[in-house]
């Protein structure tokens, strides 16, 4: 079989081809770049928007929508009408919103789909990394408990649902347990070998501060979902240890990974 891996150079895409090669799968990549492509696959230079160079002769994609509309989604889909897609979409899909709304657009293309629902992706604790230097990360909810996900087990779940049958199968896919974000720069702290504390951060200047680049909507949406997971912590679902045989990685194992 062929493999189309999207988002190749990215967070959990990097992984998945390291995966799908390990595990013998013949692997194309579709990127913007291709001097950043990896060895040992078929580049195709483009753009997810219009993938049809790349998904000819494929039977099977990783797909990431890396956007804040799910505007042009049939089109990008169109080209892999009846193949297996396995979707990186976020536990709010069953709430609609833009995940919600590329799930709807798959399951019009394929009966084989599989969607690997997140909580969150560890590594967007890199967007603190400015403020860790300084040792204190000024940031609304520390008390927001998230049960973020290592990118590793992403991938590792993908690879499984690329090259097994999967088919119609939702995955709610989180790290071991839920970790606060006060304690989550702890844990980096202790990573480094220096203290890096928390300071609070009025939600309206969080909202202030993130809409520069999410958009007004979406960061007003995370910071009010920050501020519901203080007493209601996001989910741990046990789908990674259930479909990859190895329990999620904790944030601690993450933290020592990207810091130490």
């Amino acid at each position: 079989m062929t493999v189309l891996v999207t988002g190749a150079t990215g967070h959990t895409g990097r992984h998945v081809v390291a995966g799908l090669k390990a595990a013998g799968v013949h692997t194309r990549v579709l990127v913007r770049d291709e001097t950043k492509a990896p060895d040992g696959v078929d580049v195709v230079q483009g753009d997810i928007t219009d993938p049809a160079g790349a998904a000819d002769g494929v039977d099977a994609v990783y797909l990431l929508w890396p956007f804040f509309s799910a505007d042009g989604i049939e089109k990008a889909l169109e080209p892999f009408r009846g193949k297996k897609i396995v979707y990186l979409s976020a536990m709010s899909a069953e709430d609609g919103g833009v995940w919600g709304d590329v799930e709807a657009a798959v399951e019009k293309v394929t009966g084989d789909w599989t969607f690997l629902r997140v909580t969150g992706l560890a590594t967007n604790a890199l967007a603190w990394a400015q403020d860790i230097e300084t040792g204190v990360v000024r940031a609304a909810y520390g008390q927001a408990k998230r049960s973020v996900v290592h990118e590793r087990d992403v991938a590792d779940m993908a690879v499984k649902a690329l090259t097994e049958d999967h088919a119609r199968q939702v995955y709610l896919v989180t790290g071991p347990e839920s970790v606060a974000q006060a304690d989550q720069v702890r844990l980096i702290g202790e990573a480094l070998g220096k203290p890096v504390t928390w300071e609070e951060q009025p939600p309206e200047e969080a909202i202030a501060q993130l809409s520069g680049y999410l958009g007004a909507e979406f960061a007003a949406g995370a910071v009010n979902h920050w501020a519901s997971l203080v007493d209601d912590p996001e989910p741990v679902s046990l789908d990674v240890a259930r479909v990859t045989g190895h329990p999620a990685r904790p944030f601690a194992e993450w933290a020592r990974e990207h810091f130490s």
